[in-house]
């Protein structure tokens, strides 16, 4: 049986529509485990060069009605049901109930990231990664860290919100840890590593997910 989890979704809008100006807002997920979370390091994107700071997380059921209630432009894939839609892995799960996954079954997931550079082609401000105490957290944070997150967002012209990775509170701290016991037949050795010695990799196919990258009314 799953360990439950309790999540929570709070939206504050911190800049009305007005004219030609587009809401802006902050979106916070509370309380959500997260896997593969490259945000210490930025790590390149699926099937790209592009480097991004990014983690899948996920919330209950609950949670994702409350986001379908705000309106967030991100498509959530149910643990262990969702399909692929499009690309090489066409029908295959998009989050298997696997090793990385099994303790979310039930659960929604998605991934959301943050570019290292802007659609003009100039660095962003890395996003902020604290403790619950506000001090910065500079080790890598393993699957299962439970995080407060802070998303910075704007609604586009068909009014969904638009959002990307700004502040990371890690409130349970699961170490990264390198598989260990890697046996290597030819130097003949069992490979061991200490914990948090390198960022974890972000595995996940996001090839059905829309990019608005190129859209025009994206204000950051």
């Amino acid at each position: 049986m799953s360990k439950q989890y309790k999540t929570d979704a709070v939206y504050k809008i911190i800049k009305e529509a007005k004219g030609k100006d587009l809401e802006q807002g902050n979106l916070y997920l509370m309380n959500v485990p997260v896997t593969f979370a490259a945000v210490i390091k930025a790590t390149k994107k699926y099937q790209s060069e592009d480097l991004a700071w990014q983690t899948n997380l996920f919330v209950d059921k609950e949670t994702k009605a409350k986001l379908d209630d705000i309106g967030i432009n991100k498509e959530f894939a149910e643990v262990g049901v969702t399909k692929i839609k499009k690309g090489a892995n066409r029908g295959n799960l998009k989050y298997p109930l696997s090793e990385h996954n099994e303790a979310y079954a039930g659960m929604f997931a998605a991934q959301f990231g943050r570019d290292v550079l802007n659609k003009k082609g100039e660095p962003r401000t890395p996003i902020k990664v604290v403790s619950p105490d506000g001090e910065a957290f500079t080790k890598d944070v393993g699957n299962g860290s439970i995080c407060n997150i802070k998303m910075y967002g704007y609604r586009n012209e068909d009014g969904m919100l638009v959002v990307m990775l700004d502040t990371v509170v890690v409130v349970d701290h699961v170490p990264y840890e390198r598989r260990e016991g890697l046996h290597d037949d030819i130097l003949g050795v069992t490979i061991k590593s200490k914990k948090d010695d390198v960022a974890a990799p972000v595995k996940v196919d996001d090839t059905d997910e829309i990019d608005f990258s190129d859209d025009e009314s994206y204000p950051f």
